[in-house]
């Protein structure tokens, strides 16, 4: 935080400067998401949320895929996999091809409506889902129950809020391009 202190007629006058960049916005966002992750809810309820994490990701590396790098998708996923006491490496091989897929796509995403862009998030968390079935199918030899695809739909629909909030924290955090 730089400020820049003037002296005027006996008073200090301290401005703060607006140009500063927070950038651990993207990194509280994810906090949130993981909080949003482990709150308890009825397996009911729970097979109607979306991955807020992926669509977290997907979302700063959508924005900026210069900043959001692989191994910090990676990372989180380690610590999803530590938080839900899963498979070891699961979550953190998903996150990252997750994250490697909305870079690749990032400047054709943005250029869409929010709606066509609802539907391409949702492709993507079906890809992030497609993984974790085959996953669950070598491991158990079970391909899992059809309600986890309510989640990928539902976080399709909830693409556009989602945005809107996190656009809005990049703007006031100045973490433009």
């Amino acid at each position: 935080m730089r400020c820049k202190i003037r002296w005027k007629r006996k008073r200090t006058m301290i401005s703060v400067s607006s140009g500063q960049h927070r950038s651990w916005i993207p990194f509280a966002t994810v906090f949130v998401a993981l909080v949003l992750l482990v709150i308890p809810v009825p397996e009911l309820i729970r097979s109607f949320l979306p991955d807020w994490v992926s669509l977290v990701l997907i979302y700063w590396a959508l924005a900026l895929p210069d900043r959001m790098r692989l191994p910090i998708a990676w990372g989180v996923g380690l610590v999803i996999d530590l938080v839900v006491l899963g498979i070891p490496g699961v979550h953190a091989l998903s996150k990252t091809i997750l994250v490697y897929l909305a870079k690749h796509l990032s400047l054709r995403v943005r250029a869409h409506p929010l709606w066509q862009q609802s539907v391409v998030i949702a492709l993507l968390l079906g890809i992030e889902l497609i993984l974790f079935v085959i996953v669950d199918f070598a491991m158990t030899g079970n391909m899992g129950e059809v309600h986890r695809w309510t989640a990928v739909i539902v976080g399709g629909l909830v693409w556009p809020l989602v945005y809107f909030a996190l656009r809005r924290s990049r703007h006031l955090a100045n973490l433009g391009r």
